[in-house]
């Protein structure tokens, strides 16, 4: 199945310019993306998206942005209220798709790390922000390596990817993905990311 189609293709390139802080790129693509006729719902979760990795100051203005240019976008109905014990299932789940045979490994490091910040990953990251409607959960792990190539975080970078094609996308797609980034993100950051990649494929 093709995930990265040209929604999610200028998704990804908008989500590296937040990354970047590249605000007038970041503008220029959200007008390009609007006159190519995608879901503004799309891009309005991917947007909300990019807190995780790079915090509500980014997000904010991109929104602001995001609410010039599709000044009739209705948001979505969150009537609902948030349930921790069902945001912590989703999260679980979510989590176990992505990371599958290291999941126990990630809980195990989170624990050493910090207990808080395990629970925040799970109910935040992976229930109330990944488990959310309006984009697929490939989707959204395809706008995370995007993000995390731009910033450059190893580790995560390579969870993520791994988790990439957990999830169904496939390795020639995958490459596909990480080549495209040249087009929106320093080279050297790229070339280490197709470093992580073969490493991965190499790896049992």
């Amino acid at each position: 199945m093709n995930y990265y189609k040209k929604d999610i293709q200028q998704i990804s390139e908008i989500s590296a310019y937040i990354a970047l802080d590249k605000h007038k790129n970041t503008e220029h693509s959200m007008i390009e993306y609007k006159s190519s006729g995608f879901s503004p719902l799309k891009l309005y979760e991917a947007v909300l998206q990019t807190y995780l990795f790079c915090g509500f100051p980014a997000t904010i203005e991109s929104l602001r942005i995001f609410n010039k240019i599709f000044d009739k976008f209705k948001f979505p109905d969150h009537s609902q209220k948030y349930d921790f014990d069902y945001l912590m299932s989703e999260g679980e789940t979510n989590c176990n798709l992505i990371y599958k045979n290291n999941y126990k490994k990630l809980i195990e490091n989170m624990n050493k790390f910090s207990p808080d910040l395990k629970e925040w990953m799970i109910l935040e990251g992976y229930g109330k922000v990944l488990g959310r409607k309006g984009l697929s959960l490939p989707e959204r792990e395809i706008i995370n390596v995007t993000i995390l190539t731009a910033r450059f975080y190893k580790h995560q970078l390579h969870s993520h990817i791994r988790g990439c094609m957990n999830i169904g996308v496939s390795s020639k797609e995958m490459s596909i993905i990480i080549e495209s980034f040249n087009g929106f993100i320093n080279k050297k950051n790229v070339s280490k990311c197709k470093l992580l990649f073969k490493s991965i494929i190499k790896s049992p």
